[in-house]
């Protein structure tokens, strides 16, 4: 269940951020004091939990419009003993492409001084350091982008709007062929195809399994159809050969690449019946030797 509360709430302020340690911060520790004159979203999120990273996806827009007043800071307050892995940590904020700094609060410190409750919660903090709202779940991202537009406008009428870089500081970047590989698939001509989740794309690999024939998509997030330099994914998990079934996956979308005609389509292009993506009509575009790919 998913639980709003926009209105102003009496004058509290922010609990300092306690933890293990920060990831994307360049090593150094982050006060409260540290990110005054920023409006500050807090994001409570646990990197097993779907909603946790639909919210993520929501944030990331709102991110990136407002980067020079609006600092969101990931508190990672695990659910299960084995989020509490730093290790599993850090390759999640690496996977799930989380671009602001992440406290590590494995023993819900900060979760507890927050009153948090549910896995996702955000608190949105004022440039002044003052709590203004607090929700539970997901959905908020239209009334989160109308109160950080109603805060840039009050304070910066105030004079306590500080724009400017924020704090994160993102890691070194390794090149490799493949990211968090989800599915291997053989191909008719003995060839592999990778759903290569991390790249956001599909890689064709020689039979040594570490040679790139080819890379189909941009390697940009996103849902874009067309040919193997236009077409975007969002994490694919997995392929198949002439097939048309669904698979349980965090977005629940089907893309079908054609061999053929080296596309990337919807199954049925013509309707957006989530049923009839996963089972395409006999006249939706599937050739022989289509290729299926989850999300």
């Amino acid at each position: 269940m998913t639980e709003t509360s926009t209105r102003r709430l009496p004058r509290v302020r922010a609990s300092e951020l306690v933890g293990r340690g920060w990831l994307n911060t360049g090593g150094r520790d982050l006060t409260l004091a540290d990110l005054r004159g920023k409006i500050v979203i807090i994001d409570f999120w646990t990197f097993c939990c779907v909603n946790c990273l639909h919210v993520l996806d929501e944030l990331r827009e709102l991110e990136e419009q407002h980067r020079d007043v609006l600092v969101i800071v990931g508190v990672h307050s695990p659910k299960f003993v084995h989020e509490a892995d730093p290790v599993a940590l850090a390759a999640a904020v690496d996977r799930y492409e989380v671009h602001h700094p992440v406290l590590d609060d494995p023993d819900l410190t900060t979760w507890s001084a927050y009153s948090a409750r549910a896995w996702p919660t955000l608190v949105v903090v004022d440039p002044e350091g003052y709590i203004v709202a607090h929700m539970a779940g997901e959905g908020h991202k239209n009334n989160v982008a109308v109160l950080v537009r109603e805060l840039v406008a009050e304070h910066e009428a105030k004079g306590t709007l500080h724009r400017g870089d924020g704090p994160y500081v993102p890691p070194p970047v390794t090149s490799t062929t493949l990211r968090f590989p989800a599915k291997a698939l053989h191909l008719p001509g003995g060839t592999l195809l990778v759903a290569d989740a991390g790249h956001h794309s599909l890689a064709e690999l020689e039979a040594d399994g570490e040679t790139l024939v080819r890379r189909i998509g941009t390697g940009a997030r996103g849902f874009v159809d067309g040919g193997p330099d236009e077409a975007r994914f969002s994490e694919p998990n997995g392929s198949a050969l002439r097939i048309a079934a669904g698979s349980a996956v965090p977005n629940g979308r089907l893309r079908c690449h054609s061999r053929l005609a080296s596309a990337i389509h919807w199954p049925a292009a013509s309707t957006s019946s989530p049923v009839a993506r996963l089972n395409p009509a006999p006249s939706a575009p599937v050739r022989r030797h289509a290729m299926l790919t989850i999300r």
